[in-house]
């Protein structure tokens, strides 16, 4: 992070030149934020603090489980466990809660050895199709090159600039003012064309759930109308995570930050994982 008083900027560059940069660890992941059923601590004040970012979990398999793993777990516990802790629910549903204007603000990385461990559940009573590539954006409207090379030049050039400008000086100039209305009505106009005429297409795969039919080689062809004439909201549920995030008095930067790039035996313990936690169950017993 480079920070000049006034808008800090991130470089994902590992060779900076000219701005002197801070590193940062990563926040430490408390599971229970990700879980909108039982909690391991319960009154947990980190829960439903979590609208928006990217979460990466190493070795999900280890926490999550398999079926054989899993047999012996019951649902109906008084603890958490990963039957009754929803996990699953907000893995589906997390983008709900980081939806601005039709984009989710939100990425969860995993890694795993055997990735088929992580079972889905229902799936043989499913169509499944997916997508193998989408192609760029192009547009219907014929004659518009011309008008849309300038806007893009005009675009650019100005972002550049003010990126810049925003990271050196806090206040907004007459003629700063004056650039971005003018380049806001080239944009806007631009928009509007490719929201009306816009198009990609997308060669999709279809097969059965039982993954036991012949695969179906298909096109679609997705237009920016349909998706932006009100017809369908992505984030249909984000007002359930708004009311808990409401109840919370934490947020994302509220979250520690881990010291070093390995984490300690105390913030391992802080993530509240059943994996960690188990392990450290077994010392003890071991112990006694």
């Amino acid at each position: 992070m480079s920070d000049l008083g006034n808008f800090p900027k991130w470089f994902c560059d590992f060779f900076p030149k000219d701005y002197p940069t801070e590193s940062r660890h990563a926040h430490i992941l408390d599971f229970d934020i990700l879980r909108l059923g039982k909690k391991v601590i319960d009154n947990n004040p980190n829960a439903g603090s979590f609208e928006f970012g990217a979460v990466v979990i190493s070795e999900v398999g280890k926490e999550r489980g398999n079926n054989l793993e899993l047999k012996e777990v019951k649902k109906g516990t008084e603890d958490a466990n990963q039957k009754n802790d929803l996990f699953n629910s907000w893995l589906k549903m997390c983008r709900h809660s980081a939806t601005v204007d039709n984009y989710p603000f939100i990425k969860m990385f995993t890694d795993e050895q055997r990735p088929e461990s992580w079972g889905a559940d229902a799936r043989d009573l499913c169509d499944i199709v997916n997508i193998v590539n989408s192609g760029e954006q192009r547009l219907a409207l014929p004659f518009y090159t011309i008008e849309d090379m300038i806007s893009e030049w005009c675009f650019d050039k100005f972002r550049n600039l003010y990126y810049d400008f925003r990271h050196r000086r806090g206040d907004n100039t007459l003629l700063v003012h004056i650039l971005k209305s003018m380049v806001n009505v080239i944009y806007r106009r631009n928009a509007r064309i490719y929201n009306c005429f816009g198009y990609s297409v997308l060669n999709i795969e279809k097969e059965r759930g039982t993954m036991d039919g012949k695969i179906e080689q298909k096109k679609y062809y997705l237009m920016n109308r349909k998706i932006y004439s009100q017809r369908f909201s992505t984030d249909c549920f984000s007002d359930y995570f708004n009311e808990l995030a409401k109840k919370t008095k934490v947020g994302l930067n509220d979250y520690r930050e881990y010291i070093t790039e390995k984490a300690s035996i105390s913030e391992l313990k802080l993530q509240n994982s059943y994996f960690i936690n188990a392990l450290y169950n077994d010392a003890v017993k071991r112990e006694h």
